[in-house]
């Protein structure tokens, strides 16, 4: 957008869109108006310093109006151009910011730690997004220089307690509380505090970890290899599994719509049942998944694109949409809010629950496979298991190794060590082809003699 002669009336008037905004002011160069989606405002200014492009917060509006944010651009490019002592206005900010945060004792508390770890440690390390989720931290989808708390993590928890304040009975009842559920999700969170609190004695701000001689929440048994698939090296198990779930899942969330509700000419579907058949249709991580936004994903051109700072690994990935996947999400009802979430129930916040979801499908699930096959035993699965279902399922079809882990976004296996740098193709048509043979493959699966509530995906 080019610049713009900017008014008291502009400013005042400027409407928000879906996206967030930063419009130019033609009269003094580097100063933006920054328009949020929720329609809040701010005033920011641009500038180069030490052939650097930087950014500088001034604040928002209407506390800072159009004729003092424009005296604030202005008084910052003299500063940056003083021929005697040029300085950086940002790093003088940032450096009184931290004198005062230091003074109030802002500096110890617990969010504010985790801050610094993740920016000056995790950063530069594999899985960044995943170890700031695991403390409880997740990258704004709109803004990125922002955070957004994970609920029930530990920032949510301890966000506004000094770092030393934090005790080994707090960690203990977290993880507990967390390894009812989860319990890998609990070792996983284990791993990453034990990491976090082990920096913080590194660099002197605690004596000693709440962690220390801690052993983790829960026994891990080897690697897991349940998926609901029948397998040749497992004699009990059969295909039903994987058209029980899908059955349970067109069931989950099926309800007349309420009064005055838009757009939909069949029956109300609910984000929850989509979301687990998307799961089963894409191979992709359930966190992933549910905070999915619509912006992400391109219709015409058949594709997902999850961004890296989403990406387990940091990296981005491209995800090919099959017609049962397209169709899955065109069932999805869209409901507006800031971010946009494709899977959610109040425009605001991606979904959650996962727990009770689960125990929701597989009474589902019972219920149907007692209809089918009486006497017949689900043994006990995770929402994750449904990644090596996909594994499963494409080796069966006779999908490469390479481009199934490609489909799952690994980068060790087949991608690990000296592979991973060098091998940088990026197998999108193979992966297009292998999800394309996948969706047919569970659409000929699921739609084979459904109940009589059930409307399959190929009658969809």
């Amino acid at each position: 957008m080019p610049a713009i002669d900017l008014t008291d009336v502009l400013v005042k008037t400027w409407p928000p869109s879906d996206k967030r905004q930063e419009i130019a002011d033609k009269k003094e160069g580097g100063l933006y108006l920054l328009v949020q989606p929720s329609g809040a405002k701010s005033w920011a200014v641009r500038y180069r310093f030490g052939g650097r492009l930087r950014k500088l917060t001034i604040g928002p509006y209407p506390r800072w109006s159009l004729k003092k944010a424009r005296e604030e651009a202005r008084e910052v490019q003299l500063r940056r151009t003083n021929p005697l002592k040029p300085e950086d206005p940002r790093a003088v900010q940032e450096e009184a910011r931290r004198k005062t945060r230091e003074a109030t004792g802002e500096l110890d508390l617990f969010r504010s730690v985790v801050e610094r770890y993740l920016r000056v440690y995790a950063s530069k390390r594999r899985n960044y997004p995943e170890k700031a989720r695991l403390l409880g931290l997740r990258i704004d989808s709109k803004d990125k220089s922002r955070w957004q708390i994970v609920k029930g993590r530990a920032v949510d928890l301890w966000g506004k307690n000094r770092i030393h304040s934090i005790t080994r009975r707090d960690v203990r009842e977290h993880l507990d509380k967390l390894a009812e559920t989860a319990p890998i999700g609990a070792n996983r969170t284990f791993s990453e505090l034990r990491t976090f609190f082990n920096w913080c004695v590194q660099k002197d701000l605690i004596a000693t970890s709440p962690l220390q001689g801690m052993a983790q929440p829960s026994e891990e048994h080897g690697s897991r290899i349940r998926a609901l698939l029948r397998r040749s090296d497992i004699p009990d198990s059969t295909d039903d599994e994987l058209r029980w779930l899908w059955w349970a899942c067109e069931r989950y969330d099926r309800r007349e719509p309420n009064e005055g509700q838009k757009g939909h000419g069949r029956k109300y579907r609910g984000p929850f049942g989509p979301f687990v058949q998307f799961l089963v249709l894409t191979g992709q991580r359930r966190n992933e998944v549910a905070a999915m936004t619509w912006a992400e994903i391109d219709s015409e051109a058949r594709q997902w694109t999850i961004p890296g700072a989403r990406a387990k690994n940091g990296k981005p990935n491209l995800v090919p949409l099959s017609d049962s996947a397209l169709i899955v999400l065109d069932s999805v009802p869209r409901i507006s809010g800031p971010a946009d979430y494709v899977f959610t129930t109040d425009g605001e916040h991606p979904i959650s629950g996962f727990s009770r979801m689960k125990n929701r499908i597989d009474k589902l699930m019972e219920e149907i496979a007692s209809k089918e096959r009486p006497g017949a035993d689900i043994p006990e699965w995770r929402l994750h298991d449904l990644r090596r279902t996909v594994a499963v399922g494409m080796q069966r079809l006779g999908v490469k190794l390479e481009v199934t882990e490609k489909v799952l976004n690994h980068t060790s296996g087949t991608f690990g060590g000296i592979v991973g740098v060098y091998n940088v193709y990026d197998y999108a048509k193979e992966k297009q082809a292998a999800l394309l043979e996948w969706g047919r493959f569970v659409t000929k699966l699921v739609s084979a003699n459904p109940p009589d509530n059930i409307i399959s995906l190929r009658a969809q």
